[in-house]
C-alpha cells in the first residue's frame, strides 16, 4: 500500500511539473510568435521586434538548460564526486566569480567565515552551482549588500546568505524552493529548486527565513573533519 501511495504521489507530483513547464514556456513562446509575425507582416519595429526575440530566445534557452540538469539530478544514475572541499574556498571562488553581477547591482558581498578550512565531502561543481544560484537571488533582491557567513559544529556546516532587501513575502519561505515558483523578481523559478536538490543530495538541508534585515538563507552540510 506504501508503495502504491508513493507511486501515485509520484505521479501527481509529475502532473504538476508538466502542466507548469507548459505553463512557463508558453508565454515566451507566444512572444517569440508574435513579435515573428509583426516583422513579417511590417506592423512593428523590426529592430525592436528582433531584440525581443532573441531576449526571449536567450530565455528559453536557459530555461532547457535549468531543466535537464535539474532531470539529471534527479535521475538515479546521476554520478556524483566524493571529494573533501573546503567550503571557505568554494564560496570565496563563486563570490569572485558574481562579483560583476554584484556590482552591476551596487551590491557589496561581505565574507565571514568562523575559520578557514571548513570541509564537507561532495561535489565542488554541483556545491558551487547551489551557492552560485542562492547567493545570486540574493543579489537580486538586495538594497546594498549580501552577507556570507559560514561556521562549523561538530556534526555540520551552517552556511548563511543574507540580504538586506525586503525579505520574504507572508508564507513565501515555504514555496521559494519549488520548482516554477518564482518572486517578483525571479527568473526560471528553477534555481533554487536545483539548490535544494544538490544540498539534499549531499545529505544537508536548506531553509529560508525573514530576519529583521531581509531574507536569509540556511544551508548545512554534513562536516567532514577540520585540517590542523
Amino acid at each position: 500500500m506504501i508503495g502504491v501511495q508513493k507511486l501515485d504521489t509520484h505521479n501527481k507530483s509529475q502532473k504538476i511539473f508538466l502542466q507548469n513547464a507548459s505553463h512557463e514556456f508558453r508565454t515566451p513562446i507566444m512572444s517569440i510568435q508574435c513579435h515573428a509575425e509583426g516583422i513579417l507582416y511590417g506592423v512593428v519595429d523590426s529592430r525592436e521586434a528582433a531584440k525581443i526575440i532573441l531576449e526571449e530566445s536567450k530565455r528559453l534557452t536557459h530555461m532547457v538548460e535549468e531543466l535537464l540538469y535539474l532531470s539529471r539530478l534527479d535521475a538515479i544514475e546521476e554520478i556524483y564526486t566524493q571529494d573533501a572541499i573546503d567550503i571557505t574556498e568554494l564560496i570565496r571562488a563563486t563570490c569572485k566569480r558574481l562579483s560583476a553581477i554584484a556590482e552591476e547591482n551596487h551590491t557589496t558581498i561581505r565574507l565571514d567565515f568562523e575559520k578557514e578550512n571548513l570541509l564537507v565531502c561532495g561535489d565542488s561543481d554541483k556545491l558551487e552551482r547551489c551557492f552560485s544560484n542562492v547567493i545570486t537571488n540574493c543579489i537580486r533582491y538586495a538594497e546594498s549588500r549580501v552577507d556570507i557567513r559560514a561556521s562549523g559544529f561538530p556534526d555540520k556546516i551552517r552556511i548563511t546568505a543574507s540580504d538586506d532587501g525586503p525579505g520574504f513575502e507572508e508564507n513565501e519561505e515555504k514555496n521559494i524552493f519549488n520548482r516554477f515558483y518564482k518572486g517578483k523578481k525571479g527568473n526560471t523559478g528553477l534555481g533554487l529548486a536545483i539548490s535544494k536538490s544538490i544540498v539534499e543530495k549531499h545529505h544537508g538541508a536548506i531553509t529560508a527565513r525573514n530576519t529583521p534585515d531581509g531574507a536569509q538563507f540556511i544551508i548545512e552540510l554534513p562536516v567532514v573533519s577540520n585540517k590542523k
